[in-house]
């Protein structure tokens, strides 16, 4: 993870393994988690400053699957920001960066580009991995779906389910949480690719980050337009 470098993935930079001083020593972000930010502020994201989150991540996690590594926990409180968020929604757009945290159970991708195993938070995780069947990268793009969401909404996901009627519910009957109605049509559309039940038919970062980046573009000119 040493050698895991990206303005957008906090920086790994050592470990100590000897009992009983067990721990990971990372990057320090003053600015706490996109989650906490969230609810502490009881709000939710302006457009521009949530496409800019976004924007972020799908950076960072672009680059961890391009070095073959699978997030396998993305949610909105394994989202950190720099020193320099700002305090409040509508200047939220000033701060510099958010970056991908947390790898506590982040793993290289087998040669084979699949793996084995549950694990991550069960509101965010993908079918295939709560089905415990084989899963590549392609399970951080349906969790990135849901992360979305919570930008959006400032929520829990399936706030009113146990995790594990969520989980029964994304297997079974193809539950996924329920976007607000003033949601920008493109967004509403990306996100209804990213959690497709086929991991086959969610898009790769590469191509998420080129669909919000145009997102952003379009919604600054519109801006502009409405200032002149």
């Amino acid at each position: 993870m040493r050698k895991v470098r990206h303005k957008n993935v906090v920086q790994f930079i050592g470990a100590c393994t000897k009992p009983p001083s067990l721990c990971i020593v990372t990057e320090f972000m003053s600015g706490g988690s996109v989650y906490d930010f969230l609810h502490k502020q009881k709000g939710v994201f302006k457009l521009p400053a949530l496409l800019r989150v976004a924007i972020d991540v799908s950076k960072g996690m672009n680059y961890l699957h391009q070095n073959n590594i699978i997030h396998r926990d993305l949610k909105a409180a394994n989202l950190l920001m720099d020193e320099n968020e700002a305090s409040n929604f509508s200047t939220f757009y000033q701060w510099q960066v958010v970056k991908v945290a947390d790898f506590g159970v982040a793993r290289v991708k087998a040669e084979s580009g699949v793996m084995t195993a549950e694990t991550g938070t069960y509101r965010w995780m993908a079918p295939e991995v709560i089905e415990h069947k084989p899963y590549d990268h392609k399970a951080d793009v349906f969790s990135f779906g849901i992360v979305m969401w919570e930008l959006l909404t400032a929520k829990l996901p399936y706030e009113y389910l146990t995790p594990l009627q969520a989980a029964v519910g994304v297997v079974q009957k193809g539950l996924r949480p329920t976007l607000p109605k003033n949601t920008h049509p493109k967004l509403d559309e990306l996100l209804q690719k990213c959690w497709q039940q086929d991991p086959a038919a969610r898009p790769d970062f590469s191509e998420i980050l080129e669909i919000l980046q145009l997102i952003a573009k379009e919604v600054h000119h519109l801006s502009l337009e409405l200032c002149s």
